[in-house]
């Protein structure tokens, strides 16, 4: 027998090392040791000498290779009976995790940064995978169903904040392999209308910074979707409706004007036009949304600038046969079979009266108002009134400057113009009985008129100013 406190030699503990060596205490003798070492550590506590000299001796590299060698081989094949596994549960309710609260030094993560670096997440074997996977077949989840409460869920915000995310700026993480399984994994997936309406729901409200936002923008620049990808998003997106369907008053006039500042300048290239062209080619709008788009421009006017814009953008363009042939196709279907009220007939009337052809002053014209500037007498151009004369001196005094070819002068000298087909003597009678009409309803409404022709303004331009100056 060994006295107290005397210790076996290494001779003694390796042979009894060996003889145990390939055996198995029965599950008797098990629990006749985990009895008897319950009683004896019944309201005993070992002192810190003892503590540190159990943790010094479990630091040691030889220790941590053998515990980790020998605990595999323990646990090859066994399972925690759910009996088991709930005794451990109940048994741990209430404890304090030895860890709560304390956070590892800098020098700490450091070293654990240095210890995994160049390892992969999961260094198992496709075969372990594959076992573990096995394994938890049938389990249900711990955590399914369950939802962090607010508070905990501030908690975890503010323990986030202020720390750097582990992928920020790094790309290439994963590997061909493992974007191509992600991908297969949400393949046919969608998420639920509560999910989507919950992510609005959160982005309400918020705005990225100007740095995220040109982060983001730069990190797009130069890249292209490729035919299949776009394929897929059109397909994926089928039969989805659009989440600003049916609204107004989406974005606030700040934003507007952001959206419509970013885009001036912008244009559509050929190749862009061309494909939006031919996407759009046959089909129609339905009756529903033509009347919508005519509700939403009703009243609605377009800018002096615009209309600038749109005349200069048109200029020196002329449209070739076979579109001016549709345009009249499309005009003549459309207004087959209807009339105009006699309110938009006025509305027509009084709109044309502000319309100047030709655009340009003609010689005439602009010798006759040459020769007034010089004599200073006052007039408006084009007054907008019926005829629209070139020179109008208030209060009702109305000038027409004839050209001697487009309103008949020539014709009255006995002209023929028989063989044209345009402009031939018909033409020019319909032109000389409409200015005698446009006369004779101007003096009938309190005008004076003085029509005066091409000729005479040349040649005896004394003389015209001379019949003016009677009327004045």
């Amino acid at each position: 027998m060994a006295s107290k406190g005397s210790k076996l030699s290494a001779e003694h503990r390796a042979k009894i090392s060996a003889s145990k060596k390939g055996k198995k205490p029965s599950t008797e003798t098990i629990a006749k040791i985990t009895a008897n070492n319950s009683r004896f550590w019944k309201g005993k506590k070992r002192s810190p000498e003892t503590r540190a000299k159990i943790k010094a001796s479990l630091n040691k590299p030889e220790t941590r290779a053998k515990l980790s060698a020998n605990n595999p081989r323990f646990w090859k094949g066994k399972k925690r009976t759910p009996e088991h596994r709930a005794k451990i549960s109940e048994s741990l309710k209430g404890r304090i995790a030895w860890n709560k609260g304390k956070k590892l030094s800098a020098e700490t993560r450091a070293k654990i940064s240095v210890s995994n670096t160049g390892k992969k997440h999961l260094p198992f074997s496709p075969e372990h995978i594959a076992k573990l996977s096995e394994s938890h077949k049938g389990q249900i989840a711990w955590n399914k169903g369950k939802k962090h409460s607010p508070e905990s869920i501030a908690k975890m915000s503010a323990s986030h904040k202020g720390q750097i995310a582990w992928n920020k700026g790094k790309t290439g993480i994963y590997s061909a392999e493992t974007r191509a399984k992600i991908s297969a994994s949400k393949t046919g997936k969608k998420q639920s209308a509560e999910t989507i309406a919950k992510r609005i729901a959160w982005q309400i409200g918020r705005k990225r910074s100007p740095e995220t936002i040109a982060k983001m923008s730069a990190s797009r620049m130069g890249m292209k979707v490729s035919p299949e990808t776009r394929a897929k998003i059109s397909a994926s997106l089928t039969g989805n409706i659009p989440w600003n369907r049916g609204k107004t008053g989406i974005y606030s006039a700040e934003t507007r004007a952001k959206i419509s500042a970013s885009l001036t300048g912008k244009k559509h290239s050929p190749e862009t036009r061309a494909k939006m062209r031919a996407i759009m080619t046959g089909k129609k709008h339905s009756p529903e949304s033509r009347a919508k788009m005519s509700a939403d421009h009703m009243g609605k006017k377009l800018s002096a600038e615009a209309i600038a814009k749109m005349r200069a953008s048109k200029t020196g363009k002329k449209l070739s046969p076979e579109h001016r042939a549709k345009l009249s196709a499309n005009n003549s279907r459309f207004w087959k079979g209807k009339k105009l009220s006699a309110e938009t007939k006025a509305k027509i009337v009084e709109k044309r009266l502000t319309q100047v052809f030709p655009l340009k002053d003609t010689k005439p014209e602009i010798k006759l108002q040459e020769l007034l500037k010089a004599n200073n007498i006052q007039f408006t151009k084009h007054k907008p009134i019926l005829g629209q004369p070139d020179i109008f001196i208030g209060p009702n005094i109305c000038i027409f400057a004839d050209g001697d070819y487009w309103h008949g002068w020539f014709h009255l000298q006995g002209e023929n113009y028989s063989k044209q087909s345009k402009f031939n003597n018909e033409y020019f009678e319909k032109q000389i009985k409409r200015d005698q009409s446009i006369t004779t309803r101007l003096e009938a409404q309190g005008y004076k008129v003085l029509r005066l022709w091409e000729h005479e303004i040349n040649k005896e331009p004394e003389k015209c100013l001379d019949r003016i100056r009677t009327l004045l």
